[in-house]
């Protein structure tokens, strides 16, 4: 009698120690598409029985993911060998499902490698799927071409999810035996993806995706700006600002040549009511380097503050000359415009009873200096994305010298949103 207890106990273990896939897993490898795998894992992920038939289920997933990109990769490698060899036609290619694809394959893949790593149901450790990693790494620049795709269709949303992607990817673990030092493209994807990041006021990641873009040969200017921004975003009291202005001194101790450091630092310090401070440092700048711009723009900006407009209209000039893109050239165009605008509005209101002809004459001849610097700033915002700096300054120029009802008002007043 104890024999056959014993041989029964013999049996239930051997039929325990070789079970076959739960009957949820084997639902899930009997799925024929991405959207049939995933629903069925996400309805079943409690009843598989251990990780190792999560790691499973999620490999059946990455599978159909991948037949997916090698379908489409295919399809390009195709056209791209009947293109060299001069023959026409090319077969479609469902860049949107390609994309889509790379990027359930990298979702899958994550979790096969969490999965996979933790302990199974003897509570040991033994990973399957090591040669995942080398399969996915290449297709890391499906993610860039991805990005670059939702970009062109205006999805800015997926367009950072790609790129972002791709910089995060840089740092998974299951990359680590690749040299992220060799990769040309990471420095200069994360700046897009420090852009994306701040539009998003996503500042933790921005902060992250910063630290390699500023390492980018081409953007690193650009990516050391926002930087600045990411910091500037992110205060929420004066102790944060002092904090942070404490910050800028340093990085310009070091960089005194920065112009966006000297601007943000002078601007913040302003800010602070510490004006002495700001104007100190300003006027050394440009003592140091007369052609100094972003001295002359803060002088300039410090000098309209304190309605002395012929001065600062002479710094902010001598700025324009050194402005090196549109969109700098249209802030200070704008900026001299609002100068000479504000000098007349501040006669004009000055002066009491009818303005007598040759007064008025006196003050087109200002309003007219401040309308050729507005449309000149006008001219070149094609996109009208800086009209609040230009815009209603411009209608009250066109009012005072044309009248209310002259075209040139009408039509600037549209643009103002004047009613």
């Amino acid at each position: 009698m104890k024999k056959l207890m014993f041989a029964a106990l013999m049996l239930l273990s051997t039929s325990a120690a070789f079970a076959g896939d739960s009957e949820p897993l084997k639902a899930i490898l009997k799925a024929q598409s991405y959207a049939e795998a995933a629903e069925l894992i996400k309805a079943n992920i409690g009843q598989l029985t251990d990780n190792a038939e999560k790691a499973k289920a999620y490999d059946k997933l990455y599978q159909l993911a991948m037949k997916k990109v090698s379908a489409e990769q295919g399809v390009q490698l195709e056209n791209q060998t009947n293109q060299q060899m001069g023959k026409e036609g090319n077969k479609a290619v469902d860049e949107k499902g390609l994309y889509e694809a790379v990027g359930q394959a990298f979702d899958a893949a994550e979790e096969i490698v969490k999965y996979d790593n933790m302990p199974n149901a003897k509570g040991k450790v033994k990973p399957k799927y090591t040669g995942i990693a080398d399969e996915l790494y290449p297709l890391r620049g499906q993610l860039i071409n991805g990005g670059i795709f939702y970009q062109g269709a205006k999805d800015d949303a997926n367009a950072y999810k790609y790129l972002a992607r791709y910089v995060d990817s840089a740092d998974e673990p299951m990359f680590s035996k690749f040299d992220k030092s060799k990769d040309e493209n990471l420095n200069e994807i994360a700046y897009f993806a420090t852009y994306y990041a701040y539009q998003n006021k996503d500042y933790k990641k921005a902060e992250k995706y910063a630290e390699y873009a500023v390492k980018s040969k081409d953007r690193g200017k650009d990516a050391k700006q926002l930087q600045l921004a990411i910091m500037g975003a992110q205060l929420n009291s004066r102790q944060d600002s002092v904090a942070y202005a404490d910050k800028l001194a340093g990085i310009y101790a070091q960089d005194p040549d920065n112009d966006a450091v000297l601007t943000t630092l002078t601007s913040i310090y302003s800010s602070l009511g510490m004006q002495n401070k700001a104007e100190e440092i300003v006027n050394a700048a440009l003592a140091k380097n007369p052609n100094s711009y972003g001295a002359l723009v803060m002088l300039g900006q410090f000098a309209s503050q304190k309605k002395e407009y012929d001065k600062a209209a002479d710094y902010l000039s001598r700025a324009l000359a050194l402005a090196k893109d549109d969109n700098a050239k249209i802030a200070i165009n704008a900026s001299i415009g609002q100068c000479w605008f504000y000098k007349a509005q501040d006669r004009v209101a000055a002066v009491k009873g009818v303005l007598s002809p040759a007064a008025r004459a006196q003050f087109n001849e200002v309003y007219n200096k401040a309308i050729t610097y507005l449309e000149a700033a006008r001219k070149l915002d094609t996109l009208k994305e800086q009209k609040s700096s230009w815009a209603y300054p411009l209608y009250g120029c066109y009012y005072f010298v044309k009248g209310p009802q002259a075209p040139e008002t009408l039509e600037v007043a549209a643009i103002a949103g004047v009613q």
